[in-house]
């Protein structure tokens, strides 16, 4: 049901992520001759300008066309959950735990890719959170920009690089613990 909902951003992404892999390779070609830069490291780069892509067009498209946009603002923290409940279908629910999934992916990725402190990595994707939900207001694309949405992602950015943080740690461990032995 989503994808066809989504499906017109289908092209944008892959046009999008083709010119940040030309970019990439364009201006780090030098550096990856001369072996100052490794493509697994541009990879992960690309990967993470791709999440970043993805996630914008995602959340700044306008909900409908056609109709005069409008924005509304929330910023009373889990306002909608308090009044409403979860929703129907518990869609409330449903769209935190989205957030949250969206940058758990996000704060993995931008581990991998920069190997910040969770801290900067968690900081930066706020940002980031608060960048978006900003960008949905002042756009007038007739969505919700909510302070629910960035609390979400916080909280998906600190699952997403406390949990791979977590994994080079025991691989780490269980790698020095076979050098050991």
């Amino acid at each position: 049901m989503y994808y066809r909902l989504l499906s017109y951003l289908i092209p944008f992404f892959l046009i999008g992520v083709v010119l940040i892999a030309v970019v990439l390779i364009i201006t780090n070609w030098k550096r990856v001759k001369s072996g100052q830069t490794q493509l697994s490291k541009l990879f992960l780069l690309w990967i993470l300008l791709g999440w970043v892509l993805g996630t914008g067009l995602i959340t700044l498209m306008p909900a409908s066309f056609g109709n005069e946009p409008k924005s509304t603002l929330s910023l009373v923290p889990f306002q909608e959950l308090i009044l409403n409940g979860p929703g129907i279908g518990y869609a409330v629910i449903k769209e935190g735990l989205a957030n949250i999934l969206l940058f758990a992916v996000g704060g993995a990725i931008y581990m991998l890719a920069l190997k910040p402190t969770v801290g900067c990595a968690v900081l930066h994707l706020g940002l980031f959170a608060v960048l978006v939900e900003t960008g949905q207001f002042t756009l007038g694309i007739d969505r919700i920009s909510s302070v629910d949405d960035v609390i979400w992602a916080v909280l998906g950015a600190v699952i997403g690089a406390m949990t791979l943080r977590g994994w080079v740690k025991q691989k780490i461990r269980s790698t020095a613990a076979q050098v050991a032995s």
